[in-house]
């Protein structure tokens, strides 16, 4: 490429020189074309994975402050533990789930409670 002072002397060299110069344009459109098309792609992507992973990101976030609490409702026991809140209180009715505390209208399951209770519901498995 010559340099910015390069003035051509010749017909030869300015039809070079323009040459080079169309060529260095279509690189460069074609490279900003190309540039395009990967930031578009950078943006849809970027798109998806936040409506993908926000939620759950968000979804984590919630269950480490559930975590915290030492007594839980029953709609927190499902999100944490996996049990259904209507299993739950089916077994309040019978006396056979885990124990829970209630205050007020509002029951209450103690986190020690129910790790307890899963525990001892733990099945161990002999794998060979």
């Amino acid at each position: 490429m010559p340099s910015k002072d390069f003035f051509p002397s010749t017909k030869e060299e300015l039809e070079r020189y323009l040459e080079m110069e169309q060529m260095s344009a279509r690189i460069q459109a074609e490279l900003n074309g190309k540039l395009s098309t990967v930031l578009a792609r950078m943006d849809s992507m970027q798109d998806t994975f936040e409506r993908t992973l926000g939620p759950l990101a968000i979804s984590v976030q919630e269950i480490e402050e559930i975590k915290r609490k030492v007594n839980l409702a029953p709609e927190e026991v499902e999100r944490v533990y996996g049990l259904n809140a209507a299993t739950l209180a089916n077994q309040r009715t019978k006396a056979t789930g885990p124990p829970y505390i209630k205050v007020g209208g509002r029951v209450l399951y103690p986190q020690k409670e129910l790790q307890k209770y899963l525990n001892d519901r733990e099945i161990l498995t002999n794998d060979d």
